[in-house]
């Protein structure tokens, strides 16, 4: 939480040398003053520049170092006209100034280092986000051709031919969803309701808490719920009007359950045979370590997807 807050008072910092610094290093030394009048008035024992460190390390995060040298130096001019008595020359008073001399060195410098490395950082996060347009870009250019092959080559199936772009197009929407998400890691429910946004009205109930995928989690469960979602939609629940899906997850910090319910659809049945699909399913559900079981009551399709917790996080 504390390196959130220094992180988010330094992304609101001035430009060094700037005339805004110099005044917001005013603005704090008066208010460190103010506070060290107050603590004066409670305690008249109270450590000389007691309120003016945090002054000079909020000066130095946010304004820079010439910033936080002016304030170093006005505070101490400050406390020495207010606070330190001109009779007052003993080797404590001295020691007091040294200290916070030294003090405020070590400050200025610890906050430069930061801020040197925010800007690093902050550099290599536009050019990884530069990458990762650019790899995008690239991938759906990938993507498109393929798709124009699959086209060309089931020209006479074109059944199949959509069958099989659909599952491209799913693979691409899902590096979209990873590429936007925070850490690249997805969350599931976002994943889930990205496979029913192409097909219209949105039909499905999803209960669970936040689940963070890895990428590769992602992208195998991506197939799966493609899979689930066509289904439903072509012969199972969302085939109707009337019909819905309740999805929902649970974990119990090793296993985590997923739940697809159809309902109000036409009576369901098992498949004479394992299609493509099932297989895909099943073979995407290895690759993750887990499995997938489907069954067929009359009200609707039951599937339970069960894979190891650290696979989908890990």
């Amino acid at each position: 939480m504390a390196d959130e807050w220094v992180r988010h008072l330094s992304e609101r910092a001035f430009a060094p040398y700037s005339l805004k610094a110099f005044l917001f290093a005013i603005v704090c030394v008066a208010l460190a003053t103010a506070l060290r009048y107050l603590l004066g008035l409670y305690d008249p024992y109270v450590l000389t520049f007691a309120a003016h460190y945090p002054a000079i390390l909020i000066v130095a995060l946010m304004a820079g170092m010439p910033a936080a040298i002016f304030a170093a130096a006005l505070s101490t001019v400050l406390v020495g006209w207010l606070f330190i008595s001109p009779q007052s020359s003993d080797a404590l008073t001295v020691f007091n100034s040294l200290y916070f001399a030294l003090s405020c060195v070590l400050l200025v410098l610890i906050a430069q280092a930061y801020r040197r490395l925010l800007a690093s950082y902050r550099a290599q996060e536009r050019h990884k986000s530069l990458m990762l347009q650019e790899l995008e870009h690239r991938s759906k250019n990938a993507y498109s051709v393929v798709e124009a092959i699959v086209t060309q080559s089931l020209a006479d199936n074109r059944e199949m031919a959509e069958t099989i772009i659909g599952r491209i197009r799913a693979v691409s929407a899902t590096n979209d969803v990873i590429n936007a998400a925070e850490d690249l890691q997805p969350d599931l429910r976002t994943l889930i309701r990205s496979k029913f946004g192409p097909f219209g009205q949105y039909r499905a109930v999803l209960q669970g808490k936040d689940v963070r995928l890895t990428p590769e989690a992602a992208r195998n469960l991506s197939l799966v719920f493609h899979e689930l979602v066509t289904n439903a939609i072509k012969h199972g629940a969302m085939s109707g009007p009337e019909g819905s899906v309740e999805i929902s997850w649970r974990t119990n910090g090793q296993t985590l359950t997923i739940e697809w319910i159809e309902r109000g659809g036409p009576v369901a049945s098992a498949p004479a045979r394992r299609g493509f699909g099932t297989r895909l399913v099943m073979g995407c559900m290895r690759n993750l370590g887990g499995s997938a079981e489907a069954k067929f009551p009359p009200e609707g399709m039951y599937c339970t997807l069960t894979l190891p917790y650290r696979k989908a996080l890990d």
